[in-house]
């Protein structure tokens, strides 16, 4: 895999924030806006934006940010995906950390000032930060945070072998993140991306910890039919993410998660939902399972379907939809 650009010259910053982005004008300048108001002084983190491939070039949007933080964008002629728009901005980040977010995040103001106090107590870890679901009136999108909250729940409390943080909100040290060659772009759908590469850290002895102060707001919104596709492409990803584990580790077939995990997936609405909607929640949390299970078993039982697959023109990828309940 290609290598990132020099980073010696003078003056650069501590911090790279990397956003991929696929046709959301809109949603990229509430973030970029977000950004723009860190605590954190300007001369110590930079904005890149990978454009990837988008119908309507971003350059305008980010261009109208340039005298308030030092961002650029890179804009790829065809879209590969978010893992590979990721690497793309990770190759012309210029800082020492990474901070991955998505286009449709709003960061709080302290988020990245908190980050360099995180890294500099736990230098060379990898951070996963909090996410916020602000689509409260979105019961599809507050479900999808509800199973984020349960799967890095079960991750911290479980001996699965590595923790799991999306990539909504994920920073660690730039020479650690080239060491395991960035994101794999093998996964070209939105899902599965960060789950695999969560793992390969942990395989190389990286160390990870979970850090709720650094939150980052996130707004998806979904209709029945896009929940059904994303939790159904989670489930394809799926089938890919435990294959690849389980050559790594030298084991034939696909390593499933214990039964506690489906135990404590389908259980967490009870314990956790607002007043009055625990069993809307829990039909909710059912059906993104059977999604999942549809997915992977579409996978499994369609060969042709297991080559990398393109973004269809005009979907955006949705970069934060690699949380699957892996």
């Amino acid at each position: 895999m290609e290598r990132p650009i020099d980073r010696s010259a003078a003056a650069a910053p501590t911090i790279s924030v990397v956003i991929p982005t696929f046709g959301r004008p809109e949603s990229l300048a509430r973030c970029l806006d977000a950004l723009a108001a860190q605590t954190l002084p300007r001369h110590e983190f930079e904005v890149v934006v990978c454009d990837d491939g988008s119908p309507a070039p971003v350059q305008t949007t980010v261009e109208s940010f340039a005298e308030r933080m030092t961002v650029r964008v890179v804009r790829r002629a065809r879209s590969s995906g978010p893992a590979a728009a990721r690497n793309e901005g990770a190759r012309q980040a210029r800082g020492e950390l990474l901070a991955f977010t998505d286009d449709d995040c709003v960061p709080t103001p302290y988020w990245l000032e908190l980050l360099v106090e995180r890294m500099r107590r736990h230098p060379g870890h990898m951070i996963g930060g909090s996410i916020v679901n602000v689509l409260s009136d979105d019961r599809y999108a507050a479900a999808t945070q509800m199973i984020m909250s349960c799967v890095y729940d079960y991750y911290a409390h479980h001996d699965t072998g590595h923790r799991f943080f999306s990539t909504t909100n994920l920073s660690m040290p730039v020479n650690r993140f080239w060491m395991l060659d960035g994101f794999s772009e093998r996964f070209r759908r939105a899902a599965g991306e960060d789950y695999d590469f969560c793992a390969r850290w942990a395989e190389a002895g990286f160390p990870s910890v979970y850090a709720p102060e650094l939150e980052v707001g996130h707004a998806h919104g979904h209709t029945f039919a896009s929940f059904w596709k994303q939790h159904f492409g989670y489930g394809r990803a799926l089938l890919r993410v435990r294959e690849a584990m389980a050559r790594r580790r030298g084991r034939s077939g696909i390593e499933m998660e214990a039964p506690s995990f489906y135990r404590q997936i389908l259980a967490y609405p009870m314990r956790h939902s607002e007043k009055g909607k625990a069993v809307g929640d829990t039909a909710l949390v059912l059906l993104s399972q059977i999604a999942t299970a549809a997915g992977a078993l579409r996978e499994l039982l369609g060969p042709e379907e297991r080559r990398p697959a393109t973004v269809p023109t005009g979907e955006h990828p949705s970069p934060d939809a690699s949380s699957a309940t892996l």
